[in-house]
């Protein structure tokens, strides 16, 4: 089988060329992701691909045109922004510029920031911008500028501009992104420029291609995402190129799949709602959820392409029941030269498409070449493109995810029963005639998020949060340093009150565009702003009302823990729990 470097070049420059902005941007929703959802459908059709399709998923189309902040002499500043923020149309908001800082509540209690623009440094990856820009917008601030100053988490490259999807809040005021150069030569009088229409309800799309199997029965799936920031060459372009150059090798030598094949390109991976806590992967849950729910409970195995073919080790994120096997295939591609640059093997996490699709029940895994670097310096940056992408590598990890494909996909349940041991769970023994609904029972009960949407067993955030609380009670000299690693309350130092309320209201399977986020069913953990702020001075006085309701917290945290450890044994057990479907409140 022959895996070709210049078409999957071919692929990445194609859809690296359809942007919005002179420096990118082909978001969900917008004319230039249907641009390239058209010509993905006409490439798998023109490969021999089967019922063809771009499956309509509703999206708050944000659509980037123009970001700027000027001075008062003239001087201008090209600039990004978040997804999902809003627009200050073409005349823009002008107003004094005011430097915050990174932005908490302490630092904004010494500033008057109403009417005015403020400077923000992202200084922590923990404080997002969303965070400070919600408090900025309930103090009155007209504009927020936003930069990552060196030593930051993310754009740390040369003339870095940055971007990410917003997890914007409604109250928050329009903010635009700046190189960490340029933000020291602001002062004074500015304006800032953001064009980006929001397009609530607009329609995107996912694109499905098949390729017929022998036998009846729901398909393998192969996919990448094909929206992205700036040039998305490498993410993730390059992980549709892959999908596409699959399809083509396959149809080349005539394979004949025992199960179908479906090949898919995502969109909304990068963002696809807005004022949302969860508003990545939305193409994906959107499709597991409401088009191809049968997918959940019958298909053998997803393979996510996330950004490769930059000259780094192949990391393959797969849940336990997959990692010996992708182990396995990796040893054997390495002793055939494909994978030069080595390999490891990770955790899933909940920052690619295969999250959703695990929590739905389906085995799968998500494979990359990204790096703890590449994330502080280039990643979402303009130099995303394709000059960063080496093209026979690239072919080389074609050929892996082809060997990863076509394997025979059986589940190991044996390091799941060890990792559940830890916590007192039981997994009976799996009958391998049953494994595959036995996996839909786990990711659908098993698969959690803590309150920062890191992936976690559904009980972890809430046992944590108990002993917190119980060693808080037992030892009040360190108490405020216990209650602040309780669920979101890490954010009552940076927050006002209101502003955690709002967030931490967000939060949760019951919050409204809860999305994908229902799935996990994240605790965010009790309010306890008033009992910090009483506990460093800030408010009322510590007393008896303290313990009480330090005391009731508790009672409500065990409770929660019960209903999840119950939860979790059936699902060991084998219950399937039912699939949440979309809720009116989690779409457009």
């Amino acid at each position: 089988m022959r895996f070709d470097p210049a078409y999957l070049r071919h692929l990445v420059e194609r859809l690296e060329s359809f942007r919005s902005h002179p420096l990118g941007f082909r978001v969900a929703g917008t004319p230039e992701e249907r641009k390239a959802t058209a010509f993905i459908a006409r490439e798998m059709r023109s490969l021999g691909l089967e019922d063809v399709v771009e499956e309509p998923v509703p999206v708050d189309g944000w659509r980037l045109q123009e970001a700027f902040v000027e001075l008062a002499d003239g001087t201008r500043f090209d600039c990004a922004s978040f997804g999902g923020v809003p627009e200050t149309g073409r005349r823009g908001v002008t107003g004094e510029l005011v430097r915050v800082g990174r932005g908490g509540r302490k630092q904004l209690d010494r500033i008057h920031v109403a009417g005015k623009i403020a400077l923000v440094e992202w200084q922590v990856a923990r404080l997002w911008p969303y965070h400070v820009g919600l408090e900025l917008g309930l103090r009155g601030a007209k504009a927020m500028i936003v930069y990552c100053p060196p030593g930051g988490p993310y754009y740390q490259a040369r003339e870095a501009l940055g971007t990410f999807d917003g997890i914007w809040h409604e109250q928050a005021p329009p903010c635009v992104t700046i190189r960490k150069e340029d933000a020291p030569k602001l002062n004074g009088q500015v304006k800032v420029v953001l064009r980006a229409p929001l397009a609530r309800g607009a329609e995107a799309a996912n694109v499905v291609g098949i390729l017929p199997g022998r036998r009846r029965g729901a398909p393998l799936i192969v996919a990448g995402h094909h929206d992205g920031w700036f040039g998305a060459a490498f993410d993730d372009a390059t992980g549709v190129a892959v999908t596409l150059e699959l399809a083509r090798a396959f149809r080349e030598a005539g394979l004949k799949p025992e199960r179908s094949i479906a090949f898919v390109s995502h969109t909304a991976e990068e963002y696809g709602i807005a004022n949302s806590a969860y508003d990545w992967c939305y193409g994906a849950w959107y499709q597991v959820v409401a088009e191809h729910r049968e997918w959940t409970t019958s298909s053998p195995f997803y393979l996510n392409v996330e950004g490769s073919g930059r000259p780094e080790p192949f990391t393959v994120d797969a849940p336990p029941e997959l990692a010996a096997r992708m182990r396995r295939i990796c040893r054997d591609a390495a002793r055939d030269g494909l994978l030069p640059h080595g390999h490891k093997l990770a955790r899933p996490n909940t920052w690619t498409e295969v999250w959703p699709f695990l929590a739905a029940g389906i085995p799968g895994i998500n494979v990359s070449t990204f790096t703890d670097g590449f994330d502080r310096t280039e990643y979402h940056t303009q130099y995303d493109t394709a000059d960063g992408v080496d093209f026979d590598y690239l072919a080389k990890l074609t050929e892996v995810c082809a060997r990863m494909l076509l394997d025979e996909h059986k589940l190991d349940f044996r390091t799941r029963t060890r990792d559940l041991r830890r916590f007192g769970l039981e997994l009976p023994d799996v009958d391998p005639s049953d494994a595959r609904r036995r996996f839909t029972a786990i990711g659908r009960g098993l698969y959690g998020l803590d309150a920062i949407d890191a992936p976690r067993y559904p009980h972890e955030q809430t046992a944590s949060d108990i002993a917190h609380l119980e060693r808080a009670l037992a030892e009040p000299r360190t108490a405020a340093r216990e209650l602040a690693q309780v669920g979101l309350n890490w954010l009552c130092a940076d927050l006002s009150h209101e502003a955690f309320r709002i967030e931490r209201g967000r939060r949760g399977r019951s919050a409204p565009r809860a999305c994908w986020g229902v799935q996990g069913d994240a605790d965010p953990g009790p309010d306890l702003w008033r009992e910090l702020a009483s506990l460093r001075g800030e408010g009322r006085k510590p007393g008896p009302w303290l313990e009480r309701s330090l005391r009731l917290h508790l009672g409500r945290s065990r409770r929660e823990l019960d209903r999840r450890l119950s939860r979790m044994a059936a699902a060991a057990s084998g219950h399937v729990f039912p699939l949440a479907r979309p809720r009116a409140k989690d779409l457009p």
